[in-house]
C-alpha cells in the first residue's frame, strides 16, 4: 500500500496548484477571463527549470477550447501587439519563465463552455525534453486584484 500511495503522489500535483515533469516545476496556472461567458481567456503560469539542461514549452492543448496558442506581447511604438511564439517558449536551465499580463501568455480561443471564477479547465503542457504534464488552469476574473499573475 505505501508504494501505491507513493506512485499516486508522483502522478499528482506536488502541492497547491503545482505540477512537476522531469526537472520542471509548473506553478499556479490560471486563466483570466473578462467574464464567465467570455470565449477567450489568457493563461498565466510560471515554469522553473531545476535542471542543468535547457528545455522548451512546445504547446498547451485543451479540449475546453477550439485552440490554444503560445503568445508573447511586444510593444511596437505606442501599440502593444500579441505575437505567436513560433517554435515554443525556451525554459533555460536554472531559470524561471513567467507567463504574466503584458508578456508571455497562453491564449485560449473559442472556449466551449462558460467558465465561472473558481472553476478550471484541464490542459496538457508539452515540453521538448521533459515530455507532457496535465494541469488545471483555474479561472479567475480579469477584475480580481488578488490574481496579478
Amino acid at each position: 500500500m505505501p508504494i501505491a500511495a507513493l506512485l499516486a503522489g508522483l502522478a499528482a500535483p506536488t502541492g497547491a496548484h503545482e505540477y512537476t515533469v522531469g526537472r520542471l516545476l509548473v506553478v499556479h496556472p490560471v486563466i483570466r477571463l473578462a467574464s464567465p461567458v467570455s470565449k477567450t481567456g489568457a493563461g498565466y503560469l510560471a515554469i522553473t527549470n531545476r535542471g542543468v539542461a535547457a528545455d522548451r514549452l512546445l504547446s498547451v492543448t485543451t479540449s475546453a477550447a477550439n485552440r490554444s496558442d503560445l503568445h508573447g506581447t511586444i510593444q511596437s511604438g505606442a501599440v502593444m501587439q500579441m505575437r505567436a511564439q513560433a517554435g515554443g517558449v525556451p525554459v533555460p536551465a536554472g531559470a524561471t519563465v513567467t507567463f504574466a499580463p503584458g508578456g508571455l501568455h497562453v491564449m485560449f480561443i473559442g472556449l466551449k463552455a462558460p467558465l465561472p471564477a473558481g472553476q478550471s479547465i484541464k490542459a496538457r503542457l508539452t515540453f521538448e525534453k521533459a515530455g507532457t504534464v496535465d494541469v488545471d488552469f483555474q479561472a479567475v476574473s480579469a477584475a480580481d486584484p488578488t490574481h496579478k499573475h
